[in-house]
C-alpha cells in the first residue's frame, strides 16, 4: 500500500507542472487575444463600442488582479494553495467587469460590494476585506479616468459609490463569511444593500436632490439585490469549480444523501455507526479548543471510507459473524487493515472530496502500529519480525482537526470495546492513548498544544455519557 500511495504522490507531483503549464498556455492565449484587440484600439479607436471598451479594460484588470493576487498574496502567505487564488482572482475579474458593464446602464446599478460577497465565503475575512477594496478601487478609478466606454460620470456620483463600496464590502466580509443559511445571506445582504441606499440618501440630502436620489431609487434597488444574489448564486458554482471548502460545502459533505456516506450506510453499516460517533465526540473538540466544528463532522464522516473496500474485514462490520481474518497470515490482514487509509484518499479523491476532509484519510491513524497483527506474527515465528510491516504507512497529523479524529476514532473504539465503562476509567484510558501518541511522535507535524490535547480529553470524558448512556430496564424487556 507504502508503494501505491507513493506512486501516487509521484503522479501528483507530475500532474501538477502539467496542469500549471496548462494554465500559462491558456494565459498565452488570451493575452494573444487580448493584445489583438488592443492594436485594433490602438490603429481605430472609434470601432470599439463602449461595451468592447469594458471588455478590453476588463480583460486588462483581470490579467493585473492575478499577478497582484499572486505576487502580493502568496508570497506573503496568506493565500495558501493554487486553487483558492484562482477563485479569488475569478471572482474579483467577475465584481470588476459585472461593475464596469452596468455602468454604461447606470453607475447607481454597479453591484460595487459583489466581490466581497464572492470572496467572503471562500476566503478569509481579512482577504476578502483586501480583495474588495482592490475591486472598488480599480472600479472607481477606471470611471474617474473616463474609460468606461465614453461615459462621463461627475466626481459627485463617484465619491458615495466609493463609500458605499468600502463600507458595504467590509461588512459583507465580516458578517457572511460562515453563514450556512442561505435566508440569512441573503438577509445579511438586503440589510447591507439597505444600508448602502441610506448613505447615497445623506449624499442627495447634503446636495439638494432628493428628486434625483427618488429617480435612481430603483436603480440602487437593483444593485443591492444583484450583489447578493449574485454571490448566492455564484457561491457553489465557484466552490465546484475549484474545489474549495467552505461552511456551506461542508454541510453539504456531511449530508447524508452525498454519495460516499450513502454507500458507507448501505455497505458498511458499522463503520457509518462509528464515524457518526467519532463525529459527535470531534465536533465538540473542535468547539473547545476553538477549530472549525464544520470541518471535524466532514473529516469524521470520511476517514474510514477506505472500509468500503473490504468492509467485512473489519470488526465493526462483521454483527457476529466469523472473522475472515482467522484464516489470513498476520501480514495479510495488516496490509488489508492498513489499506484502508490510502483506499479513502483514493475515493475520496475520486468523488472530489476537498484535501482538507480527504487527507485525514491518510492521517487519522498517522505511522502507528498494528498490534493485534504485530504479536499473531510474533507467535507464529521464532525469528525477528519487522515492526514496519505491522504498521499504518501513512502520514502523521499535521493539522489540528486530523489530530482531534485520530483521537476521537481511536477514543471511540475503546470506550466501546470497554466493559462498564465509567467517567474515571474513560478518563485514564484517553489519557493513555494520547500518551502513546505523543511518545510515538504523532503529534510533531501539528500545532496541537498539551493543552489543547487536554481539553480534548476532557471534553470526551463529559460527553461519553451522553453517546453511551445507560437506559432504564422495563419489565418483560420492553
Amino acid at each position: 500500500m507504502e508503494t501505491n500511495f507513493n506512486n501516487e504522490s509521484k503522479s501528483r507531483k507530475w500532474r501538477r507542472p502539467f496542469f500549471i503549464g496548462l494554465i500559462l498556455l491558456g494565459t498565452l492565449a488570451y493575452v494573444a487575444v487580448l493584445g489583438s484587440v488592443i492594436l485594433r484600439f490602438a490603429y481605430s479607436p472609434d470601432s470599439l463600442t463602449p461595451l468592447a471598451y469594458v471588455l478590453l479594460v476588463a480583460g486588462i484588470a483581470a490579467l493585473l488582479i492575478s499577478m497582484l493576487v499572486y505576487f502580493v498574496y502568496s508570497r506573503r502567505g496568506l493565500i495558501f494553495n493554487l486553487r483558492e487564488l484562482s477563485a479569488v482572482s475569478t471572482a474579483m475579474a467577475i465584481g470588476y467587469t459585472l461593475c464596469l458593464c452596468l455602468s454604461l446602464l447606470s453607475v447607481y446599478l454597479m453591484p460595487i460590494a459583489v466581490t466581497a460577497f464572492l470572496i467572503a465565503p471562500i476566503a478569509r475575512r481579512r482577504d476578502a476585506f483586501v480583495c474588495s477594496l482592490a475591486t472598488v478601487i480599480m472600479v472607481t478609478w477606471t470611471m474617474l479616468i473616463g474609460i468606461n466606454g465614453g461615459i462621463d460620470v461627475a466626481l459627485a456620483d463617484l465619491l458615495p459609490m466609493f463609500l458605499v463600496g468600502i463600507l458595504s464590502g467590509t461588512l459583507a466580509s465580516y458578517t457572511v463569511s460562515t453563514d450556512t443559511n442561505r435566508l440569512s445571506y441573503v438577509v445579511k445582504g438586503v440589510v447591507i444593500g439597505a444600508g448602502g441606499v441610506a448613505v447615497f440618501f445623506l449624499f442627495f440630502l447634503v446636495r439638494w436632490q432628493l428628486m434625483d436620489f427618488v429617480f435612481d431609487l430603483p436603480y440602487m434597488a437593483i444593485a443591492l439585490a444583484v450583489q447578493a444574489l449574485t454571490g448566492l448564486a455564484l457561491q457553489p458554482v465557484i466552490e465546484r469549480v475549484f474545489n474549495l471548502v467552505t461552511n456551506s460545502r461542508l454541510v453539504e459533505l456531511a449530508d447524508r444523501n452525498s454519495p460516499l456516506i450513502k454507500r458507507l450506510m448501505n455497505e458498511a453499516l458499522g463503520t457509518f455507526s462509528h464515524s457518526m460517533s467519532v463525529a459527535n465526540f470531534a465536533e465538540m473538540c473542535a468547539v473547545a479548543i476553538g477549530e472549525n466544528p464544520y470541518l471535524a463532522r466532514a473529516c469524521a464522516y470520511y476517514h474510514d471510507v477506505g472500509k468500503l473496500a473490504n468492509p467485512m474485514y473489519f470488526k465493526e462490520n462483521q454483527a457476529g459473524q466469523a472473522n475472515p481474518h482467522d484464516d489470513l497470515l498476520p501480514e495479510v490482514s495488516a496490509e488489508i487493515i492498513r489499506g484502508h487509509t490510502t483506499e479513502g484518499l483514493k475515493l475520496c479523491r475520486r468523488y472530489r472530496i476537498p484535501d482538507e476532509v480527504s487527507h485525514v484519510t491518510v492521517q487519522h491513524h498517522g505511522t502507528l502500529s498494528i498490534p493485534v497483527f504485530y504479536n499473531k506474527a510474533q507467535k507464529l515465528t521464532d525469528g525477528e519480525v519487522d515492526p514496519y510491516e505491522y504498521s499504518y504507512h501513512g502520514i502523521t497529523p499535521v493539522t489540528k482537526i486530523a489530530a482531534i479524529i485520530m483521537i476521537c476514532d481511536s477514543g471511540e473504539a475503546a470506550i466501546r470495546a470497554m466493559d462498564n465503562p465509567t467517567g474515571e476509567r474513560v478518563d485514564k484510558l484517553l489519557k493513555s492513548l494520547i500518551d502513546s501518541r505523543i511518545a510515538a511522535g504523532q503529534f510533531d507535524n501539528c500545532d496541537i498544544t498539551l493543552r489543547d490535547l487536554n481539553t480534548v480529553r476532557r471534553t470526551i470524558v463529559e460527553s461519553f455519557g451522553g453517546v453511551y448512556h445507560q437506559r432504564l430496564k422495563y419489565p418483560d424487556g420492553k
